[in-house]
């Protein structure tokens, strides 16, 4: 798996890929690595093929490979890709074609007329790039999708993110406080990058209207850089263990490339999230009250359960009420 590269605009990384497992995000960047450079051509994958390249290490049967496989898609199609374009709102599907053979065991993929600029014809510098075996090998869906963003970054080391921002992109529940977020993004995410990486993760601080402490409003994520380079390399390894053919074959291998790419007045955009309204301060007060009384009802019960214990009983002994 050597060398095996995905590459794709810049844009891609504005859209939070909602509910996807990590699985499934390693069946994904196989896709996209395989599609690349490719247009709108139908490429065809064996099941073999893909299993080898996301390492999997459960041995699903035919059936359940088949429905991993069609999740994709059908998550894909939930995002609701929007392209804004000549003052123009376009929503389209990311795969003009996603076909599936069970019985055959291939999948069958073309990229939309409508996203393949985000995989074709990279705008110098405007591009995401990282190695499918690395992407594969981490093991937490946050951290995937942390290293795709810090990837855009490689030439500065530097990310700086709100925290709606950061919820959004990386798919984090709105029940997540912020000591959930330090466990169970954040902690898995520094173990396995951090040294490598050298990354340092800085929580900023700022004040969100009203009375109370300030509270965490956003992160900067530093980082080792990596050298910038603005020319589309062509020598990366090819699939030639494939079994199957692609449909054209490819043209000869150059040594290096420089494309200069006519300026793009398409982006691509995601619905913003839902923003629940704030609570007003009967609402907070209320929501304390609660808060408090559970607390108050947890606290009775285990002292119901221990009262009667002899340890208990010798405790209340040993320090009497004053």
């Amino acid at each position: 798996m050597k060398n095996k590269i995905v590459k794709y605009d810049n844009d891609f990384n504005t859209v939070g890929l909602r509910g996807f497992t990590a699985e499934e995000l390693d069946l994904l960047m196989t896709i996209l690595h395989r599609v690349r450079n490719r247009e709108i051509e139908e490429i065809k994958f064996s099941y073999y093929d893909l299993k080898q390249l996301i390492k999997s290490e459960k041995k699903p049967t035919i059936e359940q490979f088949s429905k991993s496989i069609m999740n994709i898609n059908k998550k894909l199609l939930a995002l609701n890709f929007t392209l804004v374009e000549n003052d123009e709102i376009i929503q389209f599907a990311l795969f003009k074609e996603f076909r599936t053979s069970p019985k055959k065991q291939i999948l069958t993929v073309s990229v939309s007329e409508r996203f393949k600029f985000l995989l074709n014809d990279f705008d110098p510098g405007k591009w995401t790039r990282f190695e499918l075996e690395e992407f594969v090998d981490l093991k937490s869906s946050y951290t995937k999708e942390f290293y795709r963003r810090m990837k855009q970054f490689r030439s500065t080391g530097f990310w700086k993110c709100g925290i709606e921002e950061f919820r959004n992109l990386l798919d984090i529940p709105e029940k997540y406080r912020i000591t959930d977020i330090d466990a169970w993004v954040l902690k898995p995410i520094q173990k396995e990058l951090g040294e490598k990486y050298n990354l340092k993760i800085e929580k900023k601080y700022g004040f969100s209207g009203g009375r109370g402490r300030s509270r965490v409003t956003g992160f900067e994520f530093k980082f080792s850089t990596e050298k910038k380079v603005d020319i589309v390399a062509v020598t990366e390894e090819e699939d030639n263990n494939n079994p199957i053919p692609l449909s054209k074959p490819r043209k000869p291998k150059k040594k290096e490339e420089t494309r200069v790419v006519s300026e793009r007045k398409t982006r691509i955009v995601e619905a913003p999230p839902k923003i629940e309204k704030e609570k007003t301060l009967r609402e907070k007060i209320w929501d304390k009250i609660n808060e408090n009384t559970e607390t108050i009802e947890n606290l009775e019960a285990i002292y119901t359960g221990l009262k009667d214990k002899i340890q208990f009983k010798k405790l209340t002994e040993k320090y009497p009420q004053k």
